[in-house]
Parts: structure tokens; sequence; C-alpha cells
């Protein structure tokens, strides 16, 4: 008997959270453990390395701004995958980051993150 694949649901809002902490996470501004639901472990070492290298060089961002979301552009293809451009206001900064979503046992998971 074949299991009947779980419908995923619109990823967007899930997109926009996690592009959040992601940001927020690079800065030392959030936990980087908040993340590790939402993506891949290749993702996960890739956000760790790079936020120890950005605290080490900017410092910890002591400022408790969070990061907003200004604009999604979501992109379904098919049942188990996404693609997301989401431009991100970081304080003074604009962010753009690109996000590949696929299902992973029953919900959105993060296989591609590029933080610009």
């Amino acid at each position: 008997a074949h299991a009947v694949p779980v419908r995923l649901p619109d990823p967007t809002k899930l997109c926009c959270a996690m592009v959040q902490a992601a940001v927020e996470a690079l800065r030392g501004t959030r936990p980087l453990a908040q993340l590790a639901r939402w993506v891949s472990p290749e993702i996960y070492d890739e956000l760790l390395a790079r936020s120890l290298v950005t605290q080490r060089v900017l410092g910890r961002s002591e400022a408790p701004h969070h990061a907003a979301i200004r604009r999604i552009r979501l992109c379904r293809l098919g049942e188990n995958a996404a693609e997301a451009s989401v431009v991100v206001e970081d304080g003074a900064r604009v962010r753009a980051v690109a996000v590949r979503l696929e299902g992973h046992r029953g919900q959105w998971r993060a296989t591609a993150l590029v933080i610009g």
C-alpha cells in the first residue's frame, strides 16, 4: 500500500518567518538553534559558520531591531517544492534572500538559502 502524500500548506508564512530568523541569527540577535527544524543540516552548518564570521568581524549586534520582510515572491514548483525571493529590511540595510523549500516528512524545509 502506498502512503498518501501529505498536501503541504502554502509555505509563504513559514518562508517569511524563516528568512527573518536567519537574518537575525546571522547578526547574533536570535539563537540559530531556532532555525534547525526549518532548514536542512547543510544549510544550518553554513549559517552557523557565517554567523560566527559575521559576529567576529562586526561584533554581536546590540541593536534589538527585528529584520522586516518587505516583499516576497513565492512560486510553487509542484506539490513538494517552492522557490522564493525575499526582500528583507535589516536595520539600515536591505538584503535580498533566495530560498528553495522542499517537503520533508510532511513539512516544508529550506534546502537552499542565499542571503545577499
